[in-house]
């Protein structure tokens, strides 16, 4: 009888247990599975690559996104998102890699990016930005890829 119990204790502890593509393992954890998104964790359950292409993500979701510090590969490719959602990201201090391609994002968001002091590469094809603003950014940020 007593084993039964010890299972039953044990049960709500491996329901909660995630794979490292699901993100379910912890419950800060549940707001991005929401979102509808690809998550990768690394062995702590920390979400570390998010990826929202195409899902129905607009500028209100980033700021759930940015409460994730860990994540450091994020993909917003063809999604809902604008540059007024650009500020939320600059609260993410290990954010790496962003895949922006086919949004609403312009020239005016690009300033926000350039306060993302960890941000390595930016994916921006097919988007309406000019040389000299991705210039600006590379001065902001210098060594940073940017695919646009």
């Amino acid at each position: 009888m007593n084993w039964l119990r010890f299972l039953f204790l044990l049960l709500p502890i491996w329901a909660g247990c995630g794979s490292p593509s699901g993100g379910g393992g912890h419950p800060t954890n549940t707001a991005l599975v929401g979102l509808g998104g690809q998550l990768v964790s690394d062995a702590a359950g920390n979400v570390v690559e998010a990826n929202f292409t195409g899902r129905p993500l607009g500028d209100p979701d980033l700021a759930i996104i940015a409460q994730h510090g860990s994540i450091q590969k994020l993909w917003l490719t063809n999604t809902g998102v604008t540059d007024a959602g650009l500020v939320h990201l600059q609260s993410m201090p290990n954010l790496r890699v962003l895949g922006l391609a086919r949004t609403s994002v312009t020239d005016a968001g690009l300033p926000a990016l350039g306060n993302i002091r960890s941000l390595r590469e930016v994916y921006l094809y097919p988007n309406r930005v000019s040389d000299n603003t991705v210039d600006a950014l590379k001065q902001r940020l210098p060594g940073i890829k940017v695919v646009y």
